[in-house]
């Protein structure tokens, strides 16, 4: 099993990374609160030799008589300035040029638009670093996110790849600082898109605890000429957004959870079905059909409209131009491996998942958008 952690260990095998789920699992805090009744501070961060290297975002909430101080990750800070109506470039300019007008900025409108949030964080290990405090805050929501973790999916779906009928292996895991992915692949299931590039079928698990996108659950096409990987169509997804058990009592505790109980059987059910033959023929089918039609004229061309398109970075679209002129395959076929190929060295596992998104979307494109693609000319 090949897996990949963002910001946490790296793990090498399917029980450490159920120990590391487990383990974050019970180091997790959950705080709600009214937003009067939190402070903020923008901590200066010092390196051993007491050089500044940073701002930490520290929010203490005190709710329900207990008094919990979180140091805020990236990620949380950009929701916390979404929520206050804060530009994030703004805030970022505040947070490097300007601290003390962030503080004043992040307090004025917490009081002044009063509202209930949830903060999701981690209590940090004995040892461990990682910013002012003891808790690292990973999530500002909503105090009626419906809570998906990461333990639920290994609770309820890892079991069903036990009673498979088809042999199974672990691709790829990563936990990020916003999602959850695991991989596995069907060695038995294999499929030629065209002779001599064979195709493998799998299943992706995605998840998020932080409010970062849907749990799904997806397709996933491995291609064995070069370990490239592509997330196919998400066959389900869940919100995690719900009503508050106390909103006039109207949702009791029992209502939530024989709630939850329907959505794990659906997600079983639909995790069956993708794994299924017939579910890989049809993705096969779509895929050689990517073999057809117009192919690239000018590379550069080509790559400058997906990186548009897809909002790729400027390194990003020269790795995708490399890929698709060193492969030397100018079809849609070929213009989309060079996407996934590129994504094996996007910045973080995130990204990289994106980016295998991108693959699948290509498959998509109508006869039209393919067509803006392969017959555009390089700007000059």
């Amino acid at each position: 099993m090949t897996t990949t952690l963002t910001r946490t260990q790296m793990v090498d095998s399917l029980d450490q990374l159920l120990g590391r789920i487990i383990d974050l699992d019970e180091r997790k805090v959950d705080v709600i609160g009214d937003t009067r009744r939190m402070s903020y501070e923008a901590s200066m961060r010092l390196n051993d030799l007491g050089d500044f290297v940073g701002i930490d975002h520290l929010v203490t909430v005190d709710a329900d008589d207990q008094t919990e101080t979180f140091a805020l990750n990236r990620y949380t800070a950009g929701q916390l300035a979404t929520d206050l109506g804060i530009p994030k470039r703004y805030f970022d300019r505040m947070t490097t040029a300007a601290p003390p007008l962030l503080e004043k900025n992040v307090r004025h409108w917490l009081y002044e638009e009063p509202k209930r949030r949830m903060i999701r964080g981690y209590r940090q290990p004995l040892g461990e670093g990682g910013g002012v405090g003891e808790q690292i805050g990973r999530a500002w929501l909503s105090d009626s996110f419906r809570r998906l973790d990461h333990i639920q999916i290994a609770r309820h779906l890892l079991p069903e790849f036990e009673n498979l009928d088809t042999e199974v292996e672990f691709h790829q895991a990563a936990i990020t600082d916003e999602r959850l992915y695991i991989r596995a692949v069907f060695p038995q299931m294999l499929r030629e898109v065209k002779v001599g590039d064979a195709v493998q079928w799998g299943i992706e698990l995605r998840n998020s605890e932080v409010g970062s996108g849907l749990m799904a659950i997806s397709g996933f096409v491995n291609r064995l000429a070069c370990i490239n990987g592509m997330t196919v169509t998400r066959e389900l997804g869940r919100r995690h957004i719900g009503r508050r058990i106390d909103d006039e009592g109207i949702l009791s505790q029992e209502a939530l959870e024989a709630d939850d109980n329907a959505y794990w059987l659906a997600a079983r059910d639909t995790l069956r079905h993708a794994i299924t033959e017939t579910r890989f023929d049809q993705v096969v089918e779509q895929l050689r059909e990517t073999l057809e039609g117009t192919t690239v004229k000018h590379p550069i061309g080509a790559t400058e409209v997906l990186a548009n398109r897809f909002a790729l970075t400027a390194e990003e679209k020269e790795t995708v131009l490399t890929m698709l002129v060193t492969g030397g395959d100018m079809t849609r076929w070929g213009a989309l491996n060079a996407m996934t190929a590129a994504a094996k060295s996007a910045e973080g596992f995130d990204r990289q998942a994106e980016m295998e998104g991108f693959g699948w979307q290509m498959v998509g494109m109508t006869e039209r958008e393919w067509n803006t693609v392969a017959r555009a000319k390089a700007k000059r």
